[in-house]
C-alpha cells in the first residue's frame, strides 16, 4: 500500500472474500449477531439459546439455525466482526516492537468494556463444535495477517509464530476473567520486550 505523503502512519485495509460476502451481508446474520450482543449485556452466557436469540433477533429458530449451528458459533462470529472493524494503522517510523506493543494492547483491550461479551467470546473460543473451529481459524488468520503487517520483514517466522501464540494466550486469558484487561496488555508488553530486541 503507498504511503501518503508526509505521514509515516498507513491504515491496511481487508476485503472480505466474494464467498463470505452472501453469509456475512445477510440480513438475518446481522439481526442475529446484533441481538446476541444486545442480549448478553444483560445476561448471563449460560443463559442463552439460540432460540432466545432467534426471539430477540425477530427471526424464525430455523432460519438461525441455517446460518449458526450453536450460540458459541454466533458469540464467534461476534467476535470475528469485532476483530475485523478494529483500525490497524502501521507506523513505520516506529521499530518493529513499538508497533508490536500498540498493536496488542489494542486487540487485549477491545472487550475490556464488554465484560460479558468477553467471557462468551472465551468460552465461545474454545468450543470443540466444528462449526466455532471453522470461524476460530477464521479469527486465527485475521490475527497473523495483523501481527505480520506491523511485523513486515522484521522477524523470523518463528518469532512471529510466538507473538501470534502469547497474544492469543492473553486474549483468552483476559476474556475469562483470569486477570484484568489492563494487566494482560501490560504483561504481554514484556513478553514483546522479550522476543523482540532493543530497537527492533
Amino acid at each position: 500500500m503507498a504511503e501518503p505523503a508526509g505521514d509515516s502512519s498507513a491504515k491496511v485495509i481487508y476485503l472480505r472474500s466474494y464467498g463470505e460476502r452472501d453469509r456475512d451481508d445477510h440480513a438475518v446474520v446481522g439481526q442475529v449477531l446484533d441481538a446476541t450482543v444486545e442480549m448478553l449485556r444483560g445476561a448471563a452466557f449460560a443463559d442463552l439459546t439460540t432460540r432466545r436469540i432467534a426471539e430477540q433477533a425477530g427471526v424464525p429458530h430455523a432460519e438461525l439455525c441455517a446460518y449458526f449451528r450453536s450460540k458459541d458459533a454466533i458469540v464467534a462470529e461476534v467476535y470475528l466482526g469485532l476483530l475485523r472493524g478494529a483500525p490497524l494503522t502501521v507506523d513505520v517510523d516506529e521499530p518493529a516492537r513499538a508497533r508490536v506493543v500498540t498493536l496488542f494492547d489494542q486487540l487485549v483491550m477491545l472487550l475490556a468494556e464488554e465484560p460479558a461479551l468477553a467471557a462468551a467470546c472465551s468460552s465461545a473460543l474454545i468450543s470443540t463444535e466444528p462449526s466455532v473451529q471453522a470461524i476460530r481459524k477464521r479469527i486465527h488468520g485475521e490475527l497473523h495477517r495483523r501481527v505480520r503487517t506491523v511485523l513486515r520483514s522484521s522477524a523470523w517466522p518463528e518469532v512471529a509464530e510466538t507473538l501470534e501464540f502469547s497474544l492469543v494466550g492473553a486474549m483468552v486469558q483476559a476474556s475469562s476473567g483470569a486477570t484484568t484487561f489492563r494487566d494482560t496488555a501490560d504483561t504481554l508488553a514484556r513478553v514483546v520486550a522479550a522476543v523482540l530486541p532493543d530497537g527492533s
